[in-house]
C-alpha cells in the first residue's frame, strides 16, 4: 500500500529519496516496458491542475509522485501531517543516476537544448564512470519530428526515460505516448539538465536545506517571476480550505 498525502486532489508519496530510488527499481524490474509514470509535483503543478481537468487526472495516475517543494511540505503541515523528506527533482534524478552507475540500468535523456542535454550527459559520465546513458535528444522537436524521436527511444528501450520539456508539457507528453513508449519508467524532470550541465548554479546547501531553492533560482532567472505568481494563491488556498485534500475537480 502506498503511503500518500493528498494536496488539493493530488496524492503525493510520503517517502525518502532512498525509498524513491527503491520504488523506481521495483518499477523497472516489474514493468516489462509498460512505461510507468513518475512525476514530481510542486506548487505550479498543483495549481495548474486546478484549471486543467486532463492534467489533474493524469497527475493522479503516477506510479510515484515525489514531494518536490517547500509548498508541498506546507500543504501536508496544514493537515497536521509531515512528509518524511523533501525530494527536489535533481535529488531524485541523482538517485536514479547512482542506481544506473551501480547496477547498469539504462537511461535516456530527452529535453532541453541540444548542447545542454549533451553537456549534462558528459558531466554525469565524468562523475559516474559506470553510468549507462544510452541516448539524448533535445526538447525542441516538431510534431513532424516526434515520430523519429519516439522510434529512437524505442530502439534503445531504456529502463528510465527522463523527460525535461517543462510542465505541463512533459507530463502530458509522457501520458500521450505511454502506450507506445518501450521504456520501464518515464519521469518528468523539469530543469535538472541545466544544473547538470553547469548552466545554472545549484543553490548553496543552507538554501537547499531550508527549502528556498525557488528563491535562489528566481534571483538567477528573474523571468520566472511570472510563474511564481501562483505561490500566494496556493498558500491562500491551502490555508483557508475547509478540506485541503480536495481539488477543484473532486465531486
Amino acid at each position: 500500500m502506498r503511503d500518500t498525502i493528498t494536496i488539493l486532489g493530488i496524492p503525493i508519496d510520503n517517502i525518502t529519496k532512498k525509498e524513491a530510488g527503491e520504488i523506481t527499481e521495483k518499477l523497472i524490474q516489474q514493468s516489462n516496458k509498460s512505461c510507468q509514470m513518475v512525476f514530481a509535483p510542486n506548487v505550479e503543478f498543483i495549481m495548474y491542475a486546478q484549471k486543467d481537468a486532463e492534467y489533474y487526472e493524469l497527475l493522479k495516475q503516477a506510479k510515484l509522485a515525489t514531494p518536490d517543494s517547500i509548498g508541498i511540505m506546507m500543504g501536508a503541515k496544514k493537515q497536521h501531517k509531515q512528509f518524511k523528506e523533501r525530494i527536489p527533482g535533481q535529488a531524485y534524478f541523482r538517485e536514479i543516476i547512482e542506481l544506473s552507475n551501480q547496477k547498469g540500468y539504462t537511461i535516456y535523456l530527452l529535453g532541453g537544448q541540444a548542447e545542454v542535454v549533451q553537456k549534462a550527459k558528459e558531466n554525469l559520465e565524468k562523475q559516474y564512470p559506470n553510468v549507462n546513458i544510452v541516448g539524448t535528444h533535445h526538447g525542441y522537436f516538431t510534431k513532424e519530428e516526434e515520430r523519429a524521436v519516439i522510434d529512437e527511444i524505442n530502439q534503445l528501450q531504456p529502463n528510465v526515460l527522463f523527460v525535461a520539456l517543462g510542465a505541463p508539457r512533459q507530463e502530458k507528453w509522457i501520458a500521450e505516448h505511454k502506450e507506445e513508449l518501450k521504456v520501464d519508467v518515464a519521469a518528468g524532470q523539469g530543469g535538472t539538465y541545466d544544473y547538470e550541465a553547469g548552466r545554472i548554479k545549484r543553490a548553496p546547501k543552507i538554501i537547499q536545506k531550508i527549502g528556498m531553492e525557488w528563491l535562489w533560482r528566481l534571483i538567477l532567472q528573474p523571468s520566472r517571476i511570472v510563474r511564481m505568481r501562483v505561490l500566494p494563491i496556493y498558500f491562500f488556498k491551502i490555508w483557508f480550505a475547509k478540506d485541503v485534500t480536495k481539488g477543484k475537480f473532486d465531486h
